[in-house]
C-alpha cells in the first residue's frame, strides 16, 4: 500500500483541481486579454455600415478587400466615400443625390406659435408615456446602405439612404 504525503488536507472523494492544476484556471477558457474585439459592438455612428463578405478586385489585385466599411459622403455631395479604420479606401461617384428635408414654411405669428408649442407638448407627454419602456422611434437614427451587382451593365451599384438624404453611386472594377 502507498500513502502520499500532501500539504493540505486530503478530501476523501479525491485531489481537489487546485491541487492538481500547475495555474488556475479560468472559467471561460480564456484570460482577460485573449477576448477578441467583436464582442463589444460597433461604434455608434451617423452613417449606414457595409460589410462585405467577398473581395471585389480586377486582376490587378486594385479594389475593395472584404470587411466592415462606414459608407458617408462627401461635402459636395459627389462622391460616396468608403471609410475603414478613420481612412477612406474608396471614392464613388454619385449618380444620384435626393435631399428629404422638408421645406421651411412661412413664419407663424406668437398667437399661432404658442398653439402649436401647447399642442406639441401634449403629444410629447403621450409619446413619452406610450414608449415609456423603449425608445422613441423619432430618436432612432435610420440608416441604410445597399450594394448590389448589376449584371446587365457590369458594375456594382450602392444605394445609400439617411433620414434627410439618399444617393445612389456605381462602380466597376
Amino acid at each position: 500500500m502507498l500513502i502520499a504525503a500532501y500539504d493540505m488536507p486530503m478530501n476523501p472523494y479525491g485531489p481537489a483541481i487546485d491541487q492538481l492544476a500547475p495555474y488556475k484556471g479560468t472559467l471561460s477558457g480564456e484570460k482577460e486579454h485573449q477576448k477578441p474585439s467583436y464582442n463589444y459592438g460597433p461604434p455608434s455612428t451617423k452613417y449606414p455600415i457595409l460589410a462585405l463578405e467577398d473581395d471585389i478586385i480586377n486582376d490587378e489585385g486594385r479594389g475593395l478587400k472584404k470587411g466592415f466599411y462606414e459608407i458617408r459622403i462627401d461635402d459636395n455631395k459627389e462622391f460616396l466615400l468608403f471609410v475603414q479604420a478613420g481612412k477612406t479606401k474608396a471614392k464613388i461617384p454619385v449618380i444620384s443625390y435626393e435631399s428629404l428635408k422638408k421645406q421651411t414654411q412661412k413664419p407663424l405669428t406668437a398667437k399661432q406659435e404658442a398653439k402649436k408649442m401647447r399642442k406639441e407638448a401634449k403629444k410629447a407627454k403621450k409619446e413619452a408615456y406610450k414608449y415609456r419602456k423603449g425608445e422613441l422611434p423619432k430618436n432612432m437614427i435610420f440608416n441604410d446602405v445597399k450594394m448590389t451587382y448589376d449584371e446587365k451593365n457590369a458594375l456594382w451599384v450602392i444605394r445609400w439612404e439617411t433620414q434627410e438624404e439618399s444617393a445612389i453611386g456605381c462602380f466597376r472594377i
